[in-house]
């Protein structure tokens, strides 16, 4: 019994160790714990170029026309930026230099706009959309 009370001892020490180090792994510099968002919807890899650019400019021109951000809205953007997310992801793994950095800037502001809308937080998913917008602005013209 002793045995058993002592294995349970340190494999609950083990295992607290273990959670504590995984989440301190998720924390930022400020001391923030970063969100991850939860896969709900599987869409297919981007193969091109050109279907990355049609995904980016069709994604973002459909965001921008969401004026209101309730709930309704928010779950419409949500489901919008899994499809982005993979287009801009194709860009961050194909590009190079400093088209690259700004699709990898771009794809940590998706992930954020993902994050904020799917967890119906209007006001955060409004900012990170104002910096996406500038971003992709950018990025889209240079095309």
């Amino acid at each position: 019994m002793k045995k058993l009370m002592s294995f349970c001892i340190a494999f609950t020490l083990a295992l607290s160790f273990s959670l504590n180090a995984a989440a301190n792994d998720e924390v930022k510099n400020s001391g923030e714990v970063k969100e991850k968002a939860v896969q709900h919807l599987i869409v297919k890899d981007v193969e091109s170029m050109d279907q990355a650019r049609k995904i980016l400019i069709e994604k973002t021109a459909e965001i921008q026309s969401k004026k209101n951000l309730d709930a309704q809205t928010l779950h419409q953007i949500h489901m919008i930026t899994y499809t982005l997310e993979k287009g801009v992801a194709y860009y961050a793994e194909n590009l190079t230099g400093e088209w690259q950095a700004l699709a990898k800037e771009i794809a940590v502001v998706v992930e954020d706009i993902h994050i904020n809308s799917e967890n119906n937080r209007p006001q955060k998913t409004g900012d990170h959309l104002n910096k996406y917008f500038a971003l992709a602005d950018r990025f889209i013209s240079g095309l």
